[in-house]
């Protein structure tokens, strides 16, 4: 529509100037009753040596004066350095129905041969779902749904954490009160009840010793009084109690037992003794989860089992709770992968050909990173970035989650080099951007690994050569783009959640609450549906309202969980655009519509109500632009939120099933026809569902 536009205006300005002009924009008007578009006449002012106000007046008079026009434009109208222009009745409905006839209308775009990659959803191993992650595994699937919709190869891959010293906890935990049948039944739920148990045993280890500290400090102080006549050995007692009570940790408690070791027991109180004699309940669970995690490093078979079934088990269990929410990414290629150390892989993705050791050394070896006294290693960056400098790799010669992401942008990039391996493996050639979804706190560290990533050249595109369908601007993009879809936060009203403790609000929960709550809804209003179809239907509802609540604000926004605001079927909500769209397949079914070959013959679209709805309809493609180009999926749901009002608007005005003219009849069921398409396609990007019923 709008290259017809813009080729009337053409032919204004080649009639009235004489000029060939082909740099033509369209804008939108501020407010909407100004016009459809506004034709910006700066660039051709500059041409002809006027100004712009004096442009948009001439063109107006042509206009008005000439009879060698078309019927595009019903009115133009100057608007200071702007050209306001408002499209005919009879222009729009031709423009519909040719769009309908070609399918372009329903956005429906070529194939590209680039990949984008989303990193998403980022669950944890042993830690259960929670309403924290509304957030980012919504996101990232919306964007995963919305760049395929828009041609483009798309991998969503989620970067689990499945490494680490959670792992020795896991694994110590398992070994002392393991039982495989409930693993396999709940993994999530029983790995963290295991996690939590074997935290609050260390704890109490911990605080044995503080205990025992605090107390053999007031013991040594009682029975010493004059310093001046201490031992070398005394006093080097009391100073080495100070420095433990400042730095409480299982070496400084081996360090006590050691001095403690070294004194009889005839020297110290009834309380010092009774306390030393039973101080074997203390059993090192924290250097004993080290230990575990060691083995697991070094390739112990027993613990690479256990690791495996830990991994495997979680994401089963976690993906029952994300197929609610209709979120799947890929792959889920976790934090072990890029270790290098032969941990088996749980997927079918390309072989890694480097460890994070290469990375230290690589990063080294260009200047960017730094080998320390102490044996670690470091980055400082430039002044000029204000990016603090952060470890690379630890002085034991672990590494952190700044290797383990640098590690998985290169493997990115580096797959995008070579074609596709195996089958049932996606192909991750042409790659043109990665999107990273996480929350606004990791920022800074996304910003740390950008410049560390682009520094060592890993985002430099491959040699690509041209073909048809490749992005004009991809040849002469010199880099990958790496993009940080940050997010805010979101909770309920009562406050915030702890993994460490076990005090969060389970996704399960959540999900649980919604359907209930949904049903009630359903009840309320129809209490004929019952059984499996109740069952579907407060499913389809509840999720989607509480989906929708989510992603039709601002990524950027924390949002507070409103039970009221998401599950009303008023106002910008799920179930009010849910019941629209049966509405309208309610409409469709009672007319037995079908398409014919003649749509509209010689009428036209001329209540406003059916105007406004077309013209909303024809946003969707520049919607879906916008929305990738923003990666903000809130700009795809309050679309929906706006053509839904439209319909409203329209269903309230114009008769439809009752209208007597058949031709008009027909032309409406075609819009409502139309509307139900782009509104379950907004909802399919978003991963919602439709109801056939409400």
């Amino acid at each position: 529509m709008k290259q017809q536009i813009i080729g009337e205006l053409k032919k204004i300005i080649q009639e009235l100037y004489n000029l060939d002009f082909s740099e033509i924009s369209l804008d939108t008007p501020p407010k909407k009753e100004l016009g459809d578009f506004a034709f910006p006449c700066f660039l051709l002012a500059k041409e002809l040596k006027k100004s712009p106000q004096m442009i948009a007046s001439e063109i107006k008079e042509y206009r008005e004066q000439s009879n060698n026009l078309s019927n595009i434009f019903s009115q133009v109208t100057p608007a200071g350095a702007y050209l306001n222009i408002s499209l005919s009745p009879s222009f729009l409905t031709k423009v519909f129905f040719e769009n309908l006839e070609n399918q372009n209308i329903f956005a429906n775009f070529p194939k590209k041969n680039e990949t984008i990659v989303v990193d998403y959803i980022g669950t944890n191993v042993g830690k259960p779902l929670h309403i924290g992650h509304m957030c980012t595994p919504n996101i990232g699937q919306t964007l995963v749904n919305l760049y395929e919709k828009l041609g483009y190869n798309v991998i969503g891959d989620s970067h689990i954490g499945d490494w680490g010293i959670i792992f020795g906890k896991l694994i110590l935990a398992y070994k002392l009160w393991g039982d495989r049948e409930e693993l396999e039944k709940n993994a999530v739920k029983y790995l963290f009840d295991l996690y939590v148990k074997i935290t609050n045993e260390i704890e109490k280890d911990i605080s044995r010793y503080k205990f025992f500290i605090v107390l053999y400090k007031e013991t040594i102080d009682k029975k010493f009084t004059n310093y001046s006549s201490f031992s070398n050995k005394e006093k080097n007692i009391l100073k080495d109690i100070d420095e433990l009570q400042k730095n409480i940790n299982l070496e400084s408690f081996l360090l006590l037992k050691n001095i403690v070791d070294g004194i009889s027991f005839d020297e110290y109180t009834d309380d010092l003794k009774n306390l030393l004699s039973t101080n074997i309940r203390f059993q090192n669970l924290e250097q004993q989860t080290r230990d575990e995690f060691k083995k697991l490093s070094e390739g112990n078979p027993e613990s690479v089992e256990l690791w495996k079934e830990f991994t495997s088990y979680s994401i089963k269990s976690m993906q029952t709770e994300l197929d609610r929410l209709h979120v799947k990414a890929d792959y889920n290629i976790g934090e072990s992968f890029y270790e290098g150390i032969g941990i088996p892989k749980l997927g079918n993705y390309p072989d890694i050909q480097f460890t994070m050791k290469d990375i230290v050394k690589e990063l080294i070896q260009k200047g960017i990173a730094t080998q320390n006294d102490d044996g670690s290693v470091g980055i400082i960056f430039p002044e000029e970035t204000k990016l603090p400098s952060c470890i690379l790799q630890k002085r034991d010669g672990t590494h952190g989650y700044f290797a383990s992401d640098l590690a998985t942008i290169k493997y990115r990039t580096e797959n995008s080099k070579k074609k596709r391996q195996g089958a049932g493996e996606k192909s991750w050639e042409n790659l043109k951007k990665i999107i990273c979804c996480a929350d606004v706190r990791q920022e800074l560290h996304l910003k740390q690994v950008s410049y560390t990533t682009k520094k060592a050249g890993w985002l430099e595109n491959s040699v690509i050569p041209a073909k048809a369908g490749i992005d004009k601007n991809y040849e002469n993009q010199k880099e990958i783009e790496f993009f940080h879809a940050a997010n805010g936060f979101i909770s309920l009203k009562d406050g915030a959640m702890s993994t460490r403790t076990g005090k969060i609000i389970p996704l399960k929960d959540l999900l649980d609450e919604a359907e209930v709550r949904a049903e009630k809804i359903i009840l309320e209003k129809r209490q004929d549906i019952q059984g499996l179809e109740l069952a579907k239907l407060k499913k389809i509802i509840g999720i989607g309202a509480i989906k929708y609540g989510y992603l039709s604000k601002s990524r950027l926004t924390n949002v507070v969980f409103d039970w009221d605001e998401f599950m009303t079927f008023e106002g910008n909500s799920a179930p009010y655009i849910q019941y629209a769209y049966v509405r309208g397949k309610s409409i469709l079914a009672q007319a037995n519509f079908e398409k014919k070959e003649k749509s509209f013959g010689k009428n036209s679209f001329e209540e406003k109500e059916e105007i406004e709805l077309i013209k909303e309809l024809f946003n969707y493609r520049d919607i879906l632009i916008q929305s990738a180009k923003e990666n903000m999926p809130h700009i795809i749901a309050n679309y929906a939120y706006e053509l839904t009002k439209k319909f409203g608007s329209f269903y309230n005005a114009c008769h439809i099933l009752s209208e007597k003219d058949e031709q008009k009849k027909y032309m409406r069921l075609q819009l409502v026809e139309t509307f139900c398409k782009i509104l379950k396609d907004t909802f399919d990007i978003l991963a919602i569902e439709m109801p056939e019923k409400m």
